[in-house]
């Protein structure tokens, strides 16, 4: 069975080398390669263009910085029925492609496999987070999200879904709840770089929880787990009220989190400060989303995708 694979660029030049470098050393090589470039201003579409004797490459072109629409611009072009999908800001282990076509071959009746997804770091404070992420995901992960966006096949024979372009975050949950019937290939390895900067950990935070609220009220999926940073901040804001000590209730949820990770991962102590200022970043970012969410909802301004899904050309 061959399969294609889809890589989302957008001003990704930093990461792109990494990424397509896996994608050479693939035990089973992909058909092709698709990468679909979000008009990147740097020279992200340089260096794909540069593997052309090494991989099979298209480049296509996106231009509507739409995660969805980028993925269905893939699915659309792919030659073959198994479509993964690969982050520029990742790369994948040697047995990706081929253990994405045995979990397909295994279960018939999926039309979606996920991988694990392990975090990769360029930096101490990238360390740190990857060290917080990768504990976290192994203790709360569960159901379809499981399935994350930067490693997860699609088997177009088995579905004519394609991604609401609506979700231009959360797509991957949203895809994966719709189809439903999907699997998870734990030997299809795939290491995600965290982000470097307090700046750009804060707003992939802040996303994930302002878009994980949409998700959760859009399908009544919801966890509690994910609303303690919103209920964490509120409730020690509230009793700051009563005393200003008991604010210290929210940077001690911080240093608990940080106490648990250490004692489950054992990672070096220089991390130690970098994990608790991760889990500050974190939980600051996500609960701020989560707010603006249920603000949104309570005014009237949701934009929770309703409705039929739209047709994609």
């Amino acid at each position: 069975m061959d399969i294609t694979v889809v890589v989302l660029t957008y001003n990704s030049a930093a990461t792109l080398r990494a990424c397509l470098d896996s994608l050479v050393a693939q035990e089973h090589q992909p058909a092709e390669v698709l990468i679909v470039d979000d008009d990147s201003t740097d020279a992200s579409r340089e260096l794909a263009g540069g593997y052309l004797g090494r991989l099979p490459i298209r480049i296509l072109r996106n231009g509507s910085h739409n995660i969805s629409r980028g993925r269905n611009l893939g699915i659309a072009a792919a030659g073959h029925p198994v479509v993964a999908f690969l982050d520029s800001d990742a790369w994948a282990e040697p047995g990706w492609t081929a253990a994405v076509l045995a979990a397909f071959a295994a279960d018939t009746g999926a039309a979606v496999v996920g991988g694990a997804v392990l975090a990769d770091h360029a930096g101490q404070l990238a360390a740190a987070i990857a060290v917080n992420d990768d504990t976290v995901r192994r203790i709360a992960a569960s159901g379809n999200l499981l399935v994350g966006g930067c490693n997860m096949a699609v088997h177009t024979g088995r579905t004519s879904e394609l991604f609401d372009e609506r979700w231009v975050h959360a797509e991957d949950i949203e895809f994966t709840g719709r189809v439903g019937r999907w699997s998870v290939a734990p030997a299809a390895r795939v290491w995600h770089e965290s982000r470097p900067t307090v700046t750009g950990y804060f707003r992939q935070m802040y996303r994930y929880g302002l878009w994980k609220v949409r998700y959760t009220l859009h399908t009544g999926d919801a966890r509690l787990v994910d609303y303690s940073p919103a209920v964490a901040m509120i409730g020690s804001a509230a009793l700051a009220y009563v005393s200003p000590w008991l604010f210290l209730i929210y940077p001690a949820l911080c240093v608990a989190e940080t106490v648990v990770v250490a004692l489950l991962a054992r990672p070096a102590q220089r991390l130690l400060p970098l994990m608790l200022l991760g889990w500050l970043v974190k939980n600051t970012g996500w609960g701020l989303g989560v707010l603006h969410a249920l603000l949104q909802q309570v005014t009237g301004r949701s934009r929770i995708p309703a409705g039929p899904r739209p047709r994609v050309a």
